[in-house]
């Protein structure tokens, strides 16, 4: 084969693979949507969760940043999923300890409208 047409074949294949994106996009949506889902039950309102999010934050935005390698941004995406998830985990958590303890002042409250004696 011709040097010449070897060489502008090259350059057009290394032309095509700079204009892809690093990740497929419809990866970033999940992570987004990850985000977005935590940030929405009230992971800022939690002081671990808040962390992870922000941490889930930052990998996105490092993920976006990174424009020659794959592989480097599907790690910090799967970082930044992993760190929403664990928000989002600990969000839930925390609602439902907040729950149980309201729920046990209810039945304290009502218990102590009861005359006492009885079987409880």
């Amino acid at each position: 084969m011709n040097p010449w047409k070897t060489a502008t074949a090259v350059a057009l294949l290394g032309a095509a693979c700079a204009g892809a994106p690093p990740v497929p996009p419809e990866r970033l949506a999940g992570v987004e949507s990850e985000i977005r889902a935590a940030q929405e039950i009230g992971a800022d309102n939690v002081p671990q969760a808040k962390l992870h999010l922000q941490n889930a934050r930052d990998q996105l935005q490092a993920a976006q940043k990174v424009k020659d390698s794959p592989e480097e941004a599907g790690r910090k995406l799967d970082n930044a999923k992993a760190e929403a998830e664990l928000a989002n985990a600990l969000t839930r958590e925390q609602v439902a300890k907040n729950e149980a303890q309201q729920a046990k002042a209810r039945l304290a409250a009502t218990q102590q409208g009861k005359p006492t004696g009885g079987a409880q």
